[in-house]
């Protein structure tokens, strides 16, 4: 596709705005427990902690492999293996990113209820604010740009804008990992 095309597509994009309204409330309801709306747990407090690590491990693994494993094949590899790679990714996107955002941070919610929500456990607060700035500038475009699926056709398109929005979120991650090990905050205090 040339970058005549390219262009005439992203100015001309009539469901624009329903996207961005669809983002703008993702992001707002995403955001609802840091300030205060607390989740009841539904199962004891060890069944949802193996449900948010595994849903954790699941979500930062493919995330992080499978993106790599996409952009080598991408862009090293013919147009036609790169529209592979790139249809591969969109499924994987839509039945594990996307999920796994869910499940993940709604578990979590669930098991700091011990410890009287986000707002008795100041480094569960913190990471509750890492995972959503990580989806606000990653996973939720991420998961709304490969569901519109608009640019099948350009395996390379939008991945120096991923990989930079990639690496803010991967260090986001390490500090989550290292507040819920931890324990510590750096943020709510």
């Amino acid at each position: 596709m040339n970058s005549t095309i390219a262009t005439a597509q992203v100015e001309h994009d009539p469901h624009k705005y329903f996207w961005f309204a669809v983002y703008v409330l993702i992001m707002a309801v995403g955001a609802l427990p840091l300030f205060g709306l607390r989740i009841p747990s539904i199962l004891p407090y060890t069944p949802m902690l193996v449900i948010h690590e595994f849903a954790a491990f699941a979500f930062v693994g493919h995330t992080f492999f499978s993106n790599i494993w996409s952009l080598r094949i991408r862009s090293t590899q013919p147009r036609q293996f790169g529209v592979w790679a790139r249809k591969h990714m969109r499924v994987l996107c839509l039945s594990v990113t996307g999920p796994m955002a869910v499940i993940t941070p709604l578990a979590g919610l669930m098991v700091v209820e011990q410890w009287g929500g986000l707002a008795g456990a100041p480094w569960a607060w913190d990471s509750y604010l890492a995972f959503w700035i990580i989806c606000a500038i990653s996973v939720v475009p991420d998961v709304i740009r490969y569901a519109r699926n608009r640019n099948a056709d350009d395996p390379m398109h939008g991945m120096l804008n991923g990989g930079i929005r990639a690496m803010v979120a991967t260090v986001l991650t390490f500090y989550i990992m290292i507040a819920m090990i931890a324990k510590v905050s750096l943020i709510a205090g």
